[in-house]
């Protein structure tokens, strides 16, 4: 059989582990009988997506996300629509689709039980206003925490969930109308409203514990501010898969959601904030991505 050409596109910075260590691993535990390959390493936001579109135009069978969620996104963004596959290293802190996939968030097992494997599939990816995102997105608190997270020195879930106790109490919450595929408007007044390709956040918060990641459609789960003292039980049902149970959580399914919201505001897009416009264009791109597995 010939041998597939691999990139790993490294993140130098995400998560808390130290990637010293990951060269070695990739030249002892990588089946050399099925792969050639290279490490290639990111200088900044965006050069992920610039390197994979460089690894499509020179023929790599298999471009590998090493980082998070936000490196996962990037790298995804110049495979979609390719031949091109996708490969996850978890090195992140939330690492949402790794645990939704069931991956080895262990890097040197994802190398030895994904990787040297190569099981490919393809699953859905979405857009919102014409961003690709392949697992979360939404507005409200989710994207107000990945906005603080994203701007504080320190990881980790504690940190994640420092950030949204605190802004479970400053979110403003304003009204929007949403509109599914085409035919289906109603008003609400979330704390969140989450578009859900796979089923969580990151760190097994499961906000769509029903999410298929290639039946072609999106999970619209619509959070309301839950009176106080409900408000750790909520967070018990989240971590524990349990969500849908809760009296203040509806979820919906569409292949497009329009959102017309009262003003610009940031976007959590797999868990990185983006700022966009008040009205959001929400559509899915039905097994676009092929991914190991």
């Amino acid at each position: 059989m010939e041998k597939k050409r691999i990139v790993f596109v490294v993140n130098p910075i995400s998560g808390k582990g130290k990637k010293e260590q990951f060269p070695l691993w990739v030249k002892e535990l990588l089946d050399h009988s099925l792969y050639d390959y290279e490490i290639w390493y990111t200088k900044c936001k965006g050069h992920a997506r610039q390197l994979a579109e460089q690894a499509v135009a020179e023929g790599f069978d298999v471009v590998a996300a090493v980082g998070g969620d936000g490196t996962v996104n990037e790298v995804s963004q110049a495979l979609i629509g390719r031949d091109c596959s996708m490969a996850i290293v978890p090195f992140g802190s939330g690492n949402g689709l790794a645990r939704m996939l069931h991956l080895p968030l262990l890097p040197p097992r994802a190398i030895k039980n994904v990787l040297n494997k190569c099981r490919s599939k393809y699953i859905d990816t979405a857009l919102v206003n014409g961003v690709p995102f392949v697992s979360i997105a939404g507005f409200g608190l989710d994207a107000e925490t990945a906005d603080a997270f994203a701007k504080d020195g320190h990881r980790g879930f504690l940190t994640y969930s420092r950030i949204a106790v605190e802004k479970y109490f400053h979110t403003q919450i304003d009204s929007c109308t949403i509109t599914l595929n085409d035919n289906v408007t109603f008003e609400s007044r979330p704390l969140m409203v989450t578009f859900a390709n796979s089923n969580q956040f990151g760190y097994e918060a499961k906000i769509a514990p029903k999410a298929v990641l290639d039946d072609g459609l999106l999970d619209v789960c619509i959070l309301k501010k839950p009176v106080l003292p409900a408000a750790p039980f909520v967070a018990t049902q989240l971590m524990a898969g349990h969500i849908h149970l809760s009296p203040y959580f509806q979820s919906l399914q569409a292949k497009k959601i329009f959102v017309q919201r009262k003003k610009n505001a940031v976007v959590n897009i797999d868990g990185e904030p983006v700022m966009m416009d008040k009205n959001l264009l929400v559509e899915i791109k039905p097994l676009s991505l092929r991914i190991l597995f």
